[in-house]
């Protein structure tokens, strides 16, 4: 190993074990009952009540939070009001120009919140439809949750989320009332504490730094749904967790809806890798023993027919994004089932560093 390797080895085992300690020394404790939220797969029905034009037009790098409520009805038929504060986020789908109905952040109040579904949340990240005119973005809701659910198929190490039908109605009756399918994001800190560990920043960590099979894993799942638009190192729509200091981290995704499975009308090839069409695949994981790879396979194999359960069983999904889903994902398993295949795509492809 040349010695600039060897210090660079070395500064990452460095910040891995003291920049992660110093940051999330101890671990996140979840209050009790927050995650309920999270346990169940049934849609929500909800009413999100907010000035419509304000919350929207702020889109800026320095959002305000505005005043707004969610109602839901209760179990025993009570209709639930929780007032929050609202913001725009996001980035690509921030912009006007890009969506006129950007994703939303929801942040409650623990006095507000404490006899509701949202018992014990703090923030949580709403992914809506992108614009409003059209069905099209609306299926691409459902396929961007559906890329979640696939995900959690194969570790516990991953986002759960909620599939919500989202009312929206302006406070100030100026905007037609909207209803939309929506979902909601569990917060990175649940997400770790499920499975006893911490969220760390450290960036610059590489692909192979991380548990390797669980990065085959996640590399062989990105490629499945056909998403370049992630890294490790970077790092971009990916979390690190880590049971505690200084062992290997897992890197866990979020962030589909550039993937070919969604294919959005705004998402843009990557280029970079030689890609013109969203939907094309390109392995971005690192290279394995052929041994390593075929046992990622034979996980994606046995969890097949759960896959197809998943996509036939979305809420709300109309017949042809449900049969494009079901071609898009068959063609993966075409390309793993046949070896010469998996050496053109897979093998020949691979990151060597």
């Amino acid at each position: 190993m040349k010695p600039n390797e060897l210090f660079s080895q070395a500064l990452f085992l460095f910040l891995l074990i003291h920049i992660s300690a110093r940051v999330i020394a101890a671990p996140y404790s979840a209050p009790e009952n927050t995650a309920s939220l999270f346990q169940s797969d049934e849609p929500l029905s909800l009413t999100l009540t907010m000035d419509v034009r304000k919350v929207l037009k702020d889109v800026g790098d320095d959002q305000n939070q505005y005043p707004a409520h969610i109602s839901y009805t209760s179990a025993d038929g009570e209709t639930v009001v929780v007032p929050l504060r609202i913001r725009t986020r996001g980035h690509f789908r921030k912009d006007p120009m890009n969506c006129d109905f950007p994703p939303l952040r929801l942040n409650f109040s623990a006095q507000t919140s404490d006899n509701s579904i949202f018992r014990g949340q703090d923030k949580l990240k709403l992914v809506t439809h992108c614009r409003s005119r059209g069905s099209q973005y609306e299926q691409n809701v459902l396929e961007e949750y559906l890329a979640y659910r696939l995900y959690n198929l194969f570790t516990e190490e991953s986002y759960r989320v909620r599939l919500v039908t989202l009312t929206c109605a302006d406070s100030k009756g100026k905007k037609d009332t909207l209803q939309k399918m929506a979902f909601l994001i569990e917060p990175a800190d649940q997400m770790a504490s499920r499975n006893n560990c911490n969220c760390i920043e450290v960036k610059n960590v590489q692909q192979e730094q991380c548990v390797p099979r669980k990065t085959t894993m996640l590399s062989i799942f990105q490629y499945m749904i056909g998403n370049t638009d992630w890294s490790v190192p970077v790092p971009h729509n990916i979390d690190l967790i880590q049971e505690q200091p200084g062992v290997a981290p897992v890197a866990v995704p979020y962030d589909f809806d550039w993937c070919g499975l969604v294919d959005a009308p705004y998402a843009v090839p990557a280029v970079n890798f030689g890609s013109d069409d969203v939907k094309t695949r390109i392995f971005r994981g690192c290279c394995r023993s052929e041994n390593d790879f075929e046992l990622a396979f034979r996980k994606f194999r046995d969890k097949k027919d759960d896959i197809f359960i998943c996509i036939e069983t979305v809420p709300n999904f109309n017949d042809r994004e449900q049969e494009k889903a079901m071609r898009y994902i068959e063609q993966f398993y075409n390309i793993i089932d046949d070896p010469k295949s998996v050496k053109n795509e897979i093998y020949n492809k691979c990151r060597t560093e």
